[in-house]
C-alpha cells in the first residue's frame, strides 16, 4: 500500500533523537568503502544547514557542508580501506555481509556514546539481518528501521555527506600516491586510469587502489 508505506516513511523521518547511517564507495572501483552514523538530536538542529543526498550535490558543496555537519553532531565513521575490502571480500564473497558488519559497527560506536535515539534509520542496501545479527539488545531490533532512499532523511543525508567528504579526502590521497588522476565510479574511463597505474605499479600492486572484485579488474 503506497499510502501507508508513504505514512510509514514520514513516521520514521519526523522521529527524533534519531541515528542515520549510510554508505559511500560501494559503487566506485577506486577508493575504500565509507560508512558513517549521525546522531541528531531534534530538527532544528539541521535548518540551517540544508543537508540532503551527497549524490544531489556538488563534491564542493559536500566539502562545505561536512565540516559544518561534523562540529555539529556526534557521529562515527568506519572506513575500509582497499586492501582490507578485499581481504574481507575473499573471505565473504558477498558485499553484504561487509556493508552489514560496518554499518553496525558505525552504529555500535554511537551507542557506545550513551545517546539514546528512538529510531535507527540505516539507507537499505541488502538483508536486514546482515546488520541486526551484529546486535545482542533485542530493544535495538525493535527500533531499527531499513528504508530504500533513506538519504531524504536529514540524519542519513547528514551522514552521507560526511562519507562522501571522507571518501573524496581517500581518493585525493590515492592519486598522489598514484601520481595519475583517478576517477570515481566504475565507467570505461576508469578502466583507462587503473591500466595505466597497473602498467605503472604492476598488477599485483592494484589491490592497494582498487576494488578487486569489480568486472574493471577483470577486463584489465
Amino acid at each position: 500500500n503506497l499510502r501507508e508505506d508513504y505514512v510509514e516513511r514520514n513516521k520514521v523521518f519526523s522521529c527524533f533523537p534519531k541515528i542515520g547511517s549510510d554508505e559511500v564507495g560501494k559503487g566506485d572501483f577506486f577508493g575504500p568503502l565509507i560508512v558513517c552514523a549521525v546522531y541528531v538530536e531534534n530538527p532544528e538542529q539541521m535548518e540551517d544547514l540544508n543537508a540532503r543526498d551527497s549524490k544531489s550535490i556538488s563534491d564542493y558543496r559536500v566539502k562545505l557542508m561536512a565540516p559544518q555537519l561534523m562540529r555539529h553532531f556526534l557521529y562515527s565513521l568506519v572506513k575500509i580501506s582497499p586492501e582490507k575490502y578485499n581481504e574481507l571480500y575473499t573471505r565473504f564473497k558477498n558485499i553484504n555481509v561487509i556493508l552489514g558488519w560496518a554499518h553496525a559497527q558505525a552504529v555500535k560506536n554511537l551507542l557506545e556514546k550513551k545517546v539514546k535515539p528512538k529510531v535507527i534509520l540505516v539507507d537499505k542496501f541488502g538483508p536486514e539481518f546482515r546488520v541486526l545479527k551484529h546486535f545482542d539488545d533485542k530493544s535495538i531490533h525493535e527500533k531499527t528501521v531499513f528504508l530504500t532512499n533513506a538519504e531524504m532523511d536529514l540524519a542519513v543525508a547528514s551522514a552521507s555527506i560526511i562519507a562522501r567528504n571522507v571518501f573524496l579526502n581517500e581518493i585525493h590521497k590515492l592519486k598522489e600516491e598514484a601520481g595519475l588522476d583517478i576517477p570515481l565510479g566504475a565507467s570505461r574511463m576508469v578502466d583507462a586510469a587503473a591500466r595505466k597505474l597497473s602498467q605503472k605499479i604492476g598488477r599485483a600492486n592494484l589491490s592497494r587502489f582498487v576494488k578487486t572484485h569489480f568486472k574493471n579488474y577483470s577486463r584489465l
